[in-house]
């Protein structure tokens, strides 16, 4: 069969229907565009309008019949005017457990502020297309989730500076050390940090930046948020294949019965737990200086029924803490 012949070309345009269908359900006009744009609609520009929308219709009609014919199950939706192929063997069809791990996927990342948000909700809009009709019917109807997951986002990463963002994973990405300027919360002051970067990371609301800071040779952590605009700039010098392990600190803390009587969460990696007869627990773990700063946030969340024991910095910083409490909430002014 020679290419050019009107057989050749019935099928190539059947194909081609096929095709666009499976990407996503289409109407007859979006079909005619499709279809026009791989040249394989048969008119003479010379026709009368009139004319060339009649035999355009006659012959997409003849099309739909050949493809039913094969087994395509091509029909067109009474409320869209969209056509749909509903059998497609490359579409999705999940099964049942498989379609309410989607919804939950859905549902958390439908309104997230995290970063990449946009394209996150781009795939799963795309994966919904891409299901039978009855899927996503049950996507749309099922109202009430029996789970969720809450990422707790607190700060809308949606409109971040672009450059920055690709800069630092650029940097990331090809190994190279990373320069940027960076306002801490705590200081207010904007400094220039040169680092060796680790991969970004979602912890606590905020998308944070790792690295081996070659100004202080240490291990630092960034929120992204925080970093100038426009400053981050990727470096020619890659990053150490080896770096000195950061200093390591042997956490130790006790927890009452009211929280380990039922079992003490793993939030360090090896962590050891020693059960007391009376319910409490004294947990021991080594942890790095960054590790060690999200111990005193987490022992502080326990309030009274947790009680550090060391290392002794971190006991003077808890104690500092709670001796700035008193001192807001246990005044006479108060």
């Amino acid at each position: 069969m020679k290419p050019d012949t009107v057989s050749a070309r019935a099928i190539k345009r059947q194909i081609t229907l096929l095709s666009l269908l499976h990407a996503r359900p289409l109407t007859y006009q979006e079909i005619l565009t499709g279809l026009d744009q791989h040249e394989l609609l048969d008119y003479s520009s010379l026709d009368e309008p009139e004319t060339i929308a009649q035999r355009q219709k006659e012959q997409f009609q003849r099309d739909c019949k050949a493809v039913r014919s094969y087994g395509c199950q091509m029909y067109q939706d009474k409320q869209t005017k969209r056509y749909t192929w509903h059998n497609s063997p490359f579409g999705l069809a999940l099964n049942s457990d498989q379609l309410e791990a989607f919804i939950l996927l859905l549902d958390t990342f439908e309104k997230t502020q995290i970063l990449h948000s946009a394209k996150l909700q781009d795939l799963l809009n795309f994966l919904v297309k891409q299901l039978p009709p009855d899927q996503q019917k049950i996507i749309k109807t099922q109202h009430r989730r029996p789970f969720s997951i809450n990422l707790h986002e607190t700060t809308d990463y949606r409109n971040s500076d672009p450059n920055t963002v690709a800069e630092v994973e650029k940097a990331i990405r090809r190994g190279q050390q990373l320069e940027f300027r960076y306002t801490s919360p705590r200081e207010g002051k904007e400094r220039t940090h040169r680092i060796e970067p680790r991969p970004l990371a979602f912890e606590r609301g905020h998308t944070y930046l790792k690295g081996w800071s070659l100004n202080h040779e240490n291990e630092l952590l960034f929120r992204l948020d925080k970093i100038t605009p426009g400053s981050a700039k990727m470096l020619p010098t890659s990053i150490a294949p080896i770096r000195p392990s950061s200093n390591t600190h042997q956490l130790e803390y006790w927890l009452s019965p009211i929280i380990a009587r039922q079992g003490v969460s793993q939030h360090f990696p090896d962590q050891q737990v020693e059960c007391h007869p009376d319910g409490s627990a004294t947990i021991r773990a080594t942890l790095t200086n960054l590790e060690l700063f999200e111990a005193r946030r987490l022992l502080l969340s326990y309030g009274q029924n947790c009680r550090a024991l060391s290392p002794p910095q971190l006991v003077t910083q808890m104690r500092e803490t709670v001796t700035n409490l008193y001192q807001i909430y246990c005044t006479e002014s108060g």
